[in-house]
Order: structure tokens, then sequence, then C-alpha cells
């Protein structure tokens, strides 16, 4: 498997929306660090306030989650398998030929993606190969 790097963005209208994305990004960080620094020294109580509603709010939506997550068991019982969904596809999303077995890649206990600027192969590596762990 050759490590290189990812291709580029698939056009110039992608490139211009990441950049778009990022000068947005970047422009409300440095607004909103204005508006803090316009504002001058800010009283404890504010501070005391904005930890005790993130102390409170942060569980509350927790909770609600939980929540939310168990009452889609109760509706729908444990999980009995995992759901089959169609996985052929031809291209990715950047534009690269799939080339994949993907009936035998639903039994593989790990797969390795070896992936070019044109193309992307799906492999169950050998009995025999060593499986590499993440660092």
């Amino acid at each position: 498997m050759t490590n290189t790097q990812r291709p580029v963005l698939s056009g110039p209208l992608h490139v211009v929306w990441h950049v778009l994305l990022v000068v947005f990004g970047w422009g409300l960080f440095g607004g909103f660090w204005w508006v803090v620094l316009q504002q001058g020294p800010h009283s404890l109580t504010n501070i005391v306030w904005l930890i005790g509603g993130a102390l409170v709010a942060l569980p509350v939506v927790t909770l609600y989650w939980v929540m939310h997550n168990r009452g889609i068991y109760a509706r729908k019982g444990p999980r009995q398998q995992v759901r089959i969904v169609e996985t052929g596809y031809l291209q990715d999303w950047a534009g690269r030929r799939v080339h994949a077995d993907f009936t035998l890649l639903q039994r593989a206990a790990w797969i390795s993606i070896d992936s070019t600027a044109d193309e992307k192969h799906f492999l169950m590596p050998s009995a025999g190969q060593k499986r590499l762990e993440a660092a």
C-alpha cells in the first residue's frame, strides 16, 4: 500500500466555497473577540452566571439526548443485526474510481484502503499479512 497525499478539491467552485467558509469562520471569530475587547472588564457575577448556566444546560441537553435514545430503544427494541444498506458505488465524493468487491468486504474483520489521486481500492488483506494499528 502506498501513502499518497489526499487529492485536491474537485474544481474551482469547491475551492472558492472552502475559502469563503474559512474566511467567514475567521471573521466571526475575530468579530466576537472585537466585541469582547470593546466591552472592557467583566464583573465576576457575569462569569459565575456563565459557568453556572453551562453546568446546568450541558447536563440537561445530555439527559434529553439519553432519554431520546432510550425512547427509540423502547419503541424499536434492541438491535438484532446490522442494518443492510446498498454499498456498491463506482465513484467516491472526490470523483475517484472505486474498485471493491463489496459482498466480500462485508465479511471482513478489517479493510485496507489504497487511495491515489485517481483511484481508490478497498482491499481485504490476506490472512498472513500483519494488521497495522493506528498510532
